[in-house]
């Protein structure tokens, strides 16, 4: 089992800022589960909901990833960065407002991040400050390290959104082609298992099974398409096997069913972490002829 960990810091600056604005942040199904819990928590106090901001997201993400992929656990980054530091260094306007930030590592979901966070007399202050209005969520796992799953969650007195952030955060997410099944040639009807091999040449780890770090194969040109003909959607395949390390190639397999009308068709596709971010596109695509 592993440990688990807390730790909060509030962080006050002298005078208020009009909105800088920033595009609306993705989060993943445990960072949106954690947001939903923190507004609820925070309605049952009286208190105001907090807007999701992306920059406060950037920074939070990074500081998450960069404590799991690392190994350490602390408000200062390893670069030296303070929270309010990371946050301005992601366009907030984290000197000029009220900022905080909690940490949690070895907790394995938002309802038991938050309940460790409300049973901590200083988490439990960054929660409930009514100064608050926005918030930004990151969580990241690596299997490598001490606690196995860490969250940021940086806070902030001005809410934010429409301008992108100053920084470009790379998420750890990237891959390259390694091979893949031949074009087909179908008759009508006839089904067909098609396979292409993704190279991982992120530093993240790719999990079956975890939202936010599922490596799967999706449609492209254009992105997200459905195709009834071959009678799939528009996402074709996750990963074959449960980890898919830096350096290793990741499987995907699926099956198509020709059209019942003869003639050329394409599939083309594309790996994509849900809820994350699309990887490489790597021309990946099949030739399928029905005669």
């Amino acid at each position: 089992m592993r440990r688990i960990a807390l730790l909060a810091t509030i962080l006050v600056a002298l005078a208020p800022l009009s909105g800088v604005f920033a595009n609306a942040a993705t989060l993943d199904g445990g960072e949106s589960d954690l947001l939903a819990q923190v507004n609820s928590f925070r309605a049952s106090r009286g208190l105001a909901t907090l807007v999701i901001s992306d920059s406060l997201t950037v920074a939070a993400k990074w500081m998450a990833t960069d404590m799991a992929v690392n190994n350490y656990f602390q408000h200062t980054s390893l670069d030296g960065r303070s929270p309010t530091q990371r946050m301005a260094d992601a366009g907030y306007p984290a000197f000029s407002t009220w900022a905080g930030e909690d940490l949690a590592a070895g907790y394995t979901s938002a309802a038991l991040v938050l309940q460790g966070w409300i049973n901590s007399p200083t988490h439990l202050a960054v929660l409930t400050n009514p100064a608050y209005r926005a918030i930004g969520i990151g969580r990241a796992y690596s299997s490598a390290s001490q606690y196995g799953w860490y969250w940021d969650a940086d806070f902030g007195g001005i809410a934010d959104g429409g301008v992108a952030a100053r920084v470009s955060f790379d998420q750890g997410f990237h891959s390259t082609w390694a091979g893949q099944s031949a074009d087909p040639t179908l008759s009508p009807g006839q089904t067909a298992t098609l396979v292409v091999a993704l190279r991982n040449t992120g530093y993240r780890g790719w999990y079956l099974g975890s939202p936010g770090q599922q490596a799967n194969l999706g449609t492209s040109a254009p992105l997200d398409a459905t195709h009834p003909e071959f009678g799939v959607g528009n996402r074709l395949a996750a990963q074959s096997t449960s980890y898919v390390g830096p350096g290793q190639v990741g499987w995907f397999q699926f099956q198509i069913q020709a059209p019942s009308t003869p003639g050329t068709y394409r599939l083309d596709a594309r790996g994509v972490i849900d809820g994350t971010m699309w990887l490489e596109d790597a021309g990946v695509y099949w030739t399928i002829a029905v005669r």
